[in-house]
């Protein structure tokens, strides 16, 4: 007979792997798909908000992870755009909220790693290297099909493997696409300036050029551009990258070095036309993905990871259907989801359209932010930097 399982979760990533770890937690027998070996360096970090590490911190594994990054106690925005109308030079504080941090910059494959160690020796939850090859769904529950032939059952089946996501294929769940006229350059740099765990963003009209702090004297960077630039880019050798990197930034963090790998990626929106079907949930960026602007991507991930652990826990711990939890999470996060996804959209639109109108809205609005306390602190509430729950922002 099949082993039997209550939710099998498919995507070995962040997100993947805190979900099972949230569910196997909350007393339902878990097994998660696709976790690698040795995760792969690809140069990439995450900004991990306040409110993502106290759900990491109730799974046991926020301080394992901020032990291979640095905190961000204020993000600065930058305007090199060469608009006619400047939007001002504005600094969000972590303090004006009564926090230390905003939260701590972790690099993707450190992120993978810690989390891959916490989900092996979780207690009721199963990992595994291998894929899924297809499943069907029947009353009772979904059966199963690895990609070796193994056959299971499960009641629910997770959705957690990325933007080209089969789980979200095979249910029959669409997508919209938006795609942008740029691509994003990833890697990490040491510098001979301090950083004083300030993230420093620089807007262009291709879109931001970003240092976030990643440890002492390394920086994460992430330098959006256009398709064709960063191709050339790519096949200048690193000591002339470092070079661009440094004019660009006017010499901001001193002199460079390029640490690791370097990587591009296209970039586009992407949300599904739904959350779940039948038995199947989506979550991370299988349901919603975007440009790296306000670090939204992984901490909206974990926000619906948070909201499904919560409800198929509750489920089983009142000896409800599993099944009955899945519109209830829909629900929870769609609107969300959309606005987030409607507001990255509208801020990289606005900034690559150099239209005279829409970069006063944008030197307005930031001038705002910087002159009014109590505006900007809203901002960054509504950015999500908002401090875990029962923490008071600073008058």
């Amino acid at each position: 007979m099949p082993v039997q399982h209550d939710v099998i979760v498919v995507g070995g990533g962040a997100a993947g792997l805190a979900t099972a770890i949230g569910l196997a937690r909350n007393g339902l027998d878990t097994l998660v798909l696709g976790v690698p070996d040795a995760p792969r360096d690809d140069g990439r970090s995450a900004a991990l908000f306040e409110s993502s590490l106290a759900f990491l911190d109730r799974l046991d594994i926020a301080q394992a992870l901020k032990a291979h990054g640095a905190p961000l106690r204020a993000i600065r925005l930058i305007d090199i755009t060469g608009a006619l109308v400047r939007a001002p030079t504005t600094t969000f504080r972590a303090v004006e909220l009564g926090q230390e941090a905003f939260g701590w910059n972790i690099p993707n494959a450190k992120i993978v790693e810690e989390m891959a160690k916490a989900a092996r020796v979780t207690p009721g939850l199963a990992v595994s290297s291998a894929f899924v090859a297809g499943f069907e769904t029947h009353q009772d529950g979904m059966s199963v099909r690895l990609s070796d032939g193994t056959m299971l059952e499960t009641r629910i089946l997770v959705g957690a493997d990325g933007q080209k996501s089969r789980v979200r294929e095979a249910a029959g769940i669409g997508v919209r696409i938006k795609p942008y006229p740029q691509a994003a350059i990833t890697c990490r740099l040491r510098h001979t300036r301090d950083h004083e765990d300030v993230s420093l963003e620089f807007h262009t009209r291709e879109g931001p050029f970003t240092f976030v702090p990643v440890g002492d004297h390394t920086s994460a960077l992430v330098w959006i551009m256009k398709p064709e630039k960063a191709e050339a880019m790519l096949a200048l050798s690193r000591e002339a990258f470092a070079e661009a990197i440094m004019r660009r930034s006017t010499g901001a963090l001193g002199t460079l070095e390029i640490e690791g790998p370097i990587a591009a990626v296209p970039l586009q929106k992407l949300v599904a036309d739904k959350l779940v079907a039948d038995r199947v949930a989506l979550v991370g960026e299988a349901a919603h993905a975007f440009p790296p602007i306000g670090a939204q991507g992984l901490n909206l991930g974990l926000k619906d990871v948070e909201a499904l652990v919560a409800r198929l826990g509750a489920a089983k711990a009142e000896g409800h259907a599993l099944e009955s939890a899945l519109p209830l999470y829909a629900r929870d996060r769609r609107v969300d989801v959309e606005m987030r996804s409607a507001g990255v959209d509208i801020l990289n639109s606005a900034l690559i359209a150099d239209r005279l109108p829409l970069d006063l809205a944008r030197a307005v609005g930031l001038g705002a932010l910087r002159s009014i306390s109590p505006l900007r602190r809203l901002a960054m509430r509504v950015g999500g930097w908002n401090p875990p729950f029962g923490a008071k922002a600073a008058s």
